[in-house]
């Protein structure tokens, strides 16, 4: 019995290390760092991530003024430094860099928590359905092919005309869908992963269904799932920005690029500046959350990685 079992886990560990070099997990942990800053793409997207949540999380110490101070003398101010408004101010006399610093917060906030939630429904859902099939699993199947029929934009601003603008309506109409890609990702990789050695290893050993998919099977995926939510971030924030620009996203008294872009639609031929320098600033981050995302791709993808 002795010997069975010494060799029962030398067979797992065995399974286990064949299975980590297949999937590049500890190559990827090892050299995670270096390797995405010598990423060209990769390295531009998170500096310029890491500086727009900068900006987010000091906004009320760098803004020069408080994003909702109203000053109807200084309306349409051009952007300058002799002006005081470095990038002039809207037809309220608000200045744009205070309101865009603070818009920032408001996109990195929905982006990420819709992406979280997202993440942690799809994800647990698609590794109990891709482990055990059956019921379940053509149940959701069937659930997400009537999800993914309607298209995003049209199916959350549906969403958002009945629950009404706000922060947290926003993010559960976003992850109201949201899931589904995450979902459908890790039911895919679970349902190859889970007849590979080190599984059937951990079986023989005994390892409840819930340790086989947390401590083996999860660790396997989540570089995949990490790329996933990367990219989706970035749309996310678009959609967010899409949704305050038809009025039915964030609530007019917080600071939104989408409903800034908005305001300043109409006075694109005399104060360009009032909608230009937020669409800007929403270009750059969601270019940032794909360099970023690309670069992640690369770096946590096992082919690379042998390169």
């Amino acid at each position: 019995m002795g010997q069975a079992s010494l060799h029962t886990d030398e067979l797992y560990q065995g399974a286990l290390a064949r299975s980590a070099d297949m999937s590049g997990s500890s190559g990827a942990r090892a050299g995670f760092w270096p390797r995405l800053m010598s990423h060209r793409g990769g390295r531009l997207g998170l500096i310029i991530v890491l500086a727009y949540v900068v900006v987010a999380v000091a906004a009320p110490v760098l803004a020069p003024y408080s994003p909702g101070a109203v000053d109807l003398v200084r309306r349409l101010v051009p952007p300058g430094l002799r002006t005081g408004n470095l990038l002039g101010t809207d037809q309220l006399g608000r200045d744009i860099l205070s309101r865009i610093m603070h818009g920032a917060r408001v996109s990195i906030l929905v982006g990420l928590a819709t992406v979280c939630i997202s993440a942690f429904v799809g994800v647990g859902l698609g590794m109990v359905a891709g482990y055990y099939g059956g019921v379940l699993d053509r149940a959701l199947a069937r659930f997400t092919e009537l999800l993914l029929a309607f298209p995003y934009l049209i199916f959350v601003i549906g969403a958002m005309s009945v629950m009404g603008p706000g922060f947290w309506n926003l993010v559960w109409a976003l992850s109201f869908k949201g899931w589904v890609e995450f979902y459908r990702l890790a039911r895919a990789l679970v349902m190859s992963e889970k007849n590979r050695e080190y599984v059937e290893a951990a079986r023989v050993l005994g390892r409840s269904d819930g340790v086989i998919l947390t401590c083996e099977i999860l660790p396997n995926i989540v570089n995949s799932m990490l790329v996933l939510g990367t990219l989706r971030m970035g749309n996310m924030i678009v959609m967010e920005s899409s949704l305050s620009f038809l009025g039915l996203g964030i609530p007019p008294r917080m600071p939104a690029w989408g409903s800034m872009i908005n305001d300043g639609r109409r006075y694109m031929l005399t104060s360009p500046w009032v909608a230009t320098f937020p669409g800007l600033a929403l270009a750059l981050l969601v270019l940032g959350m794909n360099l970023l995302g690309e670069g992640l791709r690369d770096v946590l993808d096992p082919k690379m990685m042998e390169g």
